[in-house]
């Protein structure tokens, strides 16, 4: 029973200490306005760069998404200072004005360290300058242009391209998403991480320092008197 509770206080223990981690992880991965962010240089000889929105609401699975409660925030400037359009729309809006151009799908989006693959289409054609009624949310202009979108149910698609749709896309992007509540799950995850750790160690500690019952020796018989 004693090895059996050592056993056990030690795998709460790592449990407590897989928790409060992944706990501390999301913590600190949350900046101070409450986003998610990362991003870096981004260059492309197509007229664009494309990404399913939904890559955004997948940087932390747990914490969910539903529809208007999780924002998303997408900025970038040119290299050149030239004017750049950050956009968001429907999906199938989208592609059909894509078809007229070239285009950059982005793929695989990690923030931390910020890196991404993409696939280009169409080869080097430049876009016809886009009307601002295919966007849903869109920001245009010389130097960082940003879009903060509260994410809505449906198929969409953020683009970043040259605004007058030339092709040679070279911009700093900052792409950044807000989930509700994440930074209290992740204080809730630390804190009950640290009780199961400590209650494990203690428990390992207890069992470890407990004296053992001392062991019970046979009665020595008594030695017979010697015949008379």
């Amino acid at each position: 029973m004693r090895i059996f509770l050592i056993i056990l206080g030690a795998v709460i223990a790592l449990f407590g200490f897989a928790c409060g981690a992944s706990g501390l992880a999301a913590y600190r991965s949350v900046g101070s306005d409450g986003y998610v962010e990362g991003g870096g240089h981004m260059s492309t000889a197509t007229a664009a760069f494309v990404t399913d929105t939904a890559t955004f609401e997948k940087v932390d699975e747990g914490a969910g998404s539903r529809a208007g409660s999780v924002k998303l925030r997408i900025s970038a400037e040119r290299s050149d200072g030239g004017p750049v359009l950050v956009g968001i729309a429907r999906a199938t809006d989208l592609e059909a004005y894509l078809l007229n151009g070239s285009s950059a799908a982005v793929r695989h989006l990690s923030f931390g360290p910020f890196d991404y693959a993409s696939v280009a289409q169409g080869g080097t054609r430049a876009l016809p300058p886009p009307e601002s009624a295919l966007f849903t949310a869109s920001a245009s202009g010389s130097g960082r242009q940003q879009v903060v979108w509260p994410v809505e149910s449906g198929s969409w698609r953020a683009i970043i391209m040259n605004a007058d749709g030339s092709a040679g896309v070279e911009v700093d992007a900052r792409f950044a998403v807000r989930f509700p509540y994440l930074r209290g799950f992740a204080i809730v995850a630390m804190v009950f991480g640290g009780v199961l750790l400590i209650t494990g160690l203690l428990l390992v500690v207890f069992q470890a320092r407990r004296k053992r019952p001392p062991a019970a020796t046979p009665e020595t018989p008594a030695p017979e008197p010697p015949p008379a």
